[in-house]
Parts: C-alpha cells; structure tokens; sequence
C-alpha cells in the first residue's frame, strides 16, 4: 500500500486555503504575495504539494543521528521513507510527527525524537516499547517495536486498540481523520480487509 497522494493533495490544498485566508497572508505587502504565489506555484508545477513537504535528506540523517543519541534506537527505515513524502502535519486535532528542527528554526509540527522523550518521560512503561508516531484526541499511532508493528494506542489506558497492516495504512487513517473523511475503505485489526462495502482506498481504523 501507497499514501494516498488524493488525502495527500487535499490536505496541501486546505493548508493553501487557510493561508490565503490568514492575518498573516492579508497584511503582507502586494510584491511578497506575489512572491509567494510564485513560489508556491513553482511548487506545484514541480510535483511538490505545496505547505505538504517531505524532509530533506539532511533533516532524515539529522533526524537518524538524534533517535540513536536521544532515544537510543535505530528508526524504522519504513518511517524514514513515509517522512521523506510527508514530513509530519497538524490538522483537526490530528499530528504526524516530523523531523526534528533545529533550536534556530521554525517548528511547524511536532518533532518526533522530542514528542518520544515527552511521552517516555509521561508513560515510563512505553519507554522503548513504542516509538510514538503520531496522535489525536483519542489515540496515539505507535510502532511496537518488539513486533515491529504499527498501531493504535488508546489515548487514556495506553492499551492497543488496533493493529495496521503498514505504517501507509497508519498514514492514510491519520489523513482521513484529519480530513474528516470517515467513509473509506476499513480493515479489521489483523489488516486484513473487510468485504463490504467496496469504498475509497486509504484509511482503516478510524473508519470502522
């Protein structure tokens, strides 16, 4: 399974939207909008989804170097590979972490070593059991690392609620609700997906 480059698209669009419609966009001058309607154009017809990037190869080795001298494991290079698509986000009360930024740069979305520390420090019994993903008002999205596998953690015991099929499938759950779309093709908590009724491609648990 892929990420689904439709949720993915759709989320760069309303991030546009909400930028064209922010305090910020409204008082910059008439020659920096330009610009970044430039930029943000240029974006687009270079493939990239504009406001939705992935990270850099530099902030991926940063990134490495942080998990195995803060957290003292090596990331999944299936986590690497989604983050070089889509570097973390923040939407409807859901977040994908993203590589962590430097102390001098912009933090947009939460950094994954730092969001682990956090969370490690809170629950001391999911200290290397669980590098944390991501999360939303209920859950945590977690890879288990004894199984090397991705689920959802229930926000309030801690305790697995569902297991994905693929860290894309966790993805794409995270998207849709982010997006409110809550009417897509579902899996059961094996990953195995359940017949009726035929239906969008991309999410599972959060739509069953």
């Amino acid at each position: 399974m892929d990420l689904n480059e439709q949720l993915l698209r759709e989320l760069s669009d309303l991030f546009l939207g909400d930028l064209r419609s922010s305090q910020y966009y409204r008082c910059l001058s008439a020659d920096d909008r330009a610009n970044l309607e430039k930029q943000l154009a240029r974006e687009a017809a270079n493939g990239a989804r504009p406001l939705v990037p992935g990270a850099s190869p530099d902030q991926i080795a940063n990134l490495c170097a942080q998990a195995e001298a803060e957290l003292g494991m090596t990331l999944p290079s299936s986590v690497l590979r989604v983050l070089t698509v889509v570097d973390g986000f923040v939407e409807n009360g859901v977040s994908l972490y993203g590589a962590d930024r430097e102390l001098n740069e912009e933090e947009t979305v939460p950094g994954l070593v730092a969001q682990n520390l956090a969370l490690w420090s809170s629950f001391p019994e999911s200290a290397q059991k669980y590098l944390f993903l991501g999360d939303s008002e209920l859950w945590f999205f977690a890879y288990e690392i004894a199984s090397s596998s991705f689920m959802a953690l229930s926000h309030s015991t801690m305790n697995p609620v569902h297991r994905f099929s693929g860290i894309e499938a966790l993805v794409n759950d995270m998207l849709a609700q982010a997006l409110g779309h809550f009417d897509e093709q579902s899996e059961d908590t094996k990953g195995t997906l359940q017949a009726p009724p035929p239906k969008l491609p991309g999410t599972d648990f959060s739509l069953n």
